[in-house]
């Protein structure tokens, strides 16, 4: 058996554990504020800028050779502006980005991952999005990206992710299972799991369900609590709400998946190896994870597909869960309006046309920003897995939570271990977690932009 670590891109894509201590303090408002309309700042048409702009980017093969693709296109259109590309590994692109940018330095336009941009916003360095650049309106995103002080946005959207389950036809044709039998209950699928682990003795052999992973666990427990009606905040946004009933009850799921259950183990192999190895018959974690299953381990290629998150009840309400938007590229205040204006040229450029969105949910694997295009011919046809799909199905009940907080992380990685490997009770261990974020709530004086109340399910 090989044992290949998932590459950077999928690993790391939402980790901001490199950039925790960067905290950002500035005024900001509710999110339970009335919105208004963004400024009407036109967008640019011709450009007077002429010279070099640079461009900030963290590594990842395929958004590079679509943005060096678009950057040839530039220089026949924009022969005196050079857009020049600064790439970085993930590990360091927050911290230096963040850095750089509260310092007045740094670049006028980057791509900025989702965990980071709240702080960028509220310490007021990122310039507003043109209020004519794209239709906001046909956007998913516009509700959860709209500023709840100024109705700004500031950031555009690639792609929007959901949780759902990755399963190996194989290993279920083993048990006679076909892909429409995945069950969409919690308790059924639970039974599923158990039917598809093999054990020797007290060893696995294959996990039925892996969650060997830090962010697929802590995905799924939001998604959990957002499942029963539950919140992660206060509605003034003061206040965690983690040790909930909800939050206990999907704690304890993610306990018993260990040592109820015992579909997995802690000492088994990590989540991305267990299944590309084909000893986990199923996982669940979002949908940017099956973007690069042919390039990493192609031996599996067409031997997997998708199926949506099981639900308490079986049903979408009161929610599926939770859903993350795959940001995003923001313009930062210190470049001057002229530089400006050729940023917010190239962003419309690189998203502002239905060609160019289905052609980063296929980049991204994920639904586009734009619902009308879900079913866009192209991404059916070029959709590994059904993983586009199985996303968009669940998309319109998801919830988008906004903020999340950068002191969040570290507590939660200690709570999972606590339940998962010192089979600590859920209640208690959530009781410390959720002590321990309000005070760091407490602490920073920063009011946080929170928006998981803002969802309303379809009628």
């Amino acid at each position: 058996m090989k044992e290949r670590n998932l590459s950077r891109r999928r690993m790391l894509q939402v980790s901001v554990g490199g950039v925790v201590a960067a905290h950002l303090a500035l005024p900001g408002r509710s999110v339970a504020a009335p919105l208004r309309r963004p400024s009407r700042q036109a967008a640019p048409a011709d450009l007077a800028y002429k010279g070099e702009v640079e461009f900030w980017d963290w590594e990842f093969a395929a958004r590079q050779a679509a943005v060096d693709a678009l950057i040839q296109e530039w220089k026949t259109k924009h022969p005196d502006v050079t857009v020049k590309t600064t790439v970085q590994g993930y590990e360091d692109a927050g911290t230096k980005l963040l850095t750089a940018a509260t310092a007045g330095e740094g670049p006028p336009f980057a791509n900025v991952h989702f965990n980071w941009r709240v702080d960028l916003q509220r310490a007021g360095v990122l310039a507003p999005y043109p209020a004519d650049l794209f239709a906001y309106d046909e956007l998913i995103s516009t509700p959860f990206n709209r500023d709840p002080k100024t109705g700004n946005i500031y950031t555009s959207v690639f792609a929007n992710y959901t949780d759902q389950v990755y399963f190996h036809l194989p290993l279920l044709e083993e048990q006679g299972i076909g892909p429409e039998q995945i069950p969409r209950r919690w308790d059924d699928f639970m039974k599923l799991a158990v039917q598809l682990t093999k054990r020797n003795g007290d060893r696995i052999e294959q996990a039925g369900w892996t969650l060997n992973h830090y962010y697929s666990r802590e995905w799924i427990w939001t998604t959990m609590v957002y499942q029963q009606g539950g919140f992660l905040w206060s509605e003034d946004g003061t206040q965690a709400l983690w040790n909930s009933d909800q939050g206990v009850q999907a704690l304890q799921m993610i306990q018993d998946v260990y040592h109820t259950h015992k579909v997995d183990n802690p000492d088994f192999l990590g989540m991305f190896d267990a299944w590309g190895n084909r000893v986990a018959a199923m996982y669940i974690s979002q949908g940017y994870t099956g973007s690069g299953w042919e390039a990493d381990y192609p031996e599996i290629t067409d031997q997997w597909s998708t199926a949506v998150t099981p639900t308490f009840s079986g049903g979408p309400t009161p929610a599926w869960g939770l859903m993350t938007p795959e940001e995003g590229v923001c313009v930062f205040t210190k470049a001057a309006p002229e530089v400006q204006a050729v940023a917010f040229a190239f962003i419309k450029d690189l998203l502002g046309t239905d060609e160019q969105r289905v052609r980063w949910a296929l980049i991204s694997n994920g639904p586009p920003d734009k619902q009308a295009l879900v079913g866009n011919p192209e991404i059916v046809q070029n959709d590994l897995g059904r993983s586009i799909a199985t996303q968009a199905e669940t998309l319109p009940y998801r919830i988008n939570y906004g903020e999340r907080p950068l002191e969040a992380e570290q507590i939660w990685r200690t709570m999972f271990d606590e339940v998962i490997l010192n089979k600590t009770a859920p209640k208690a261990a959530l009781d410390t977690a959720t002590e321990q974020m309000n005070a760091a709530l407490k602490e920073s004086g920063k009011p946080r932009l929170f928006t998981e109340r803002a969802y309303k399910p379809p009628a």
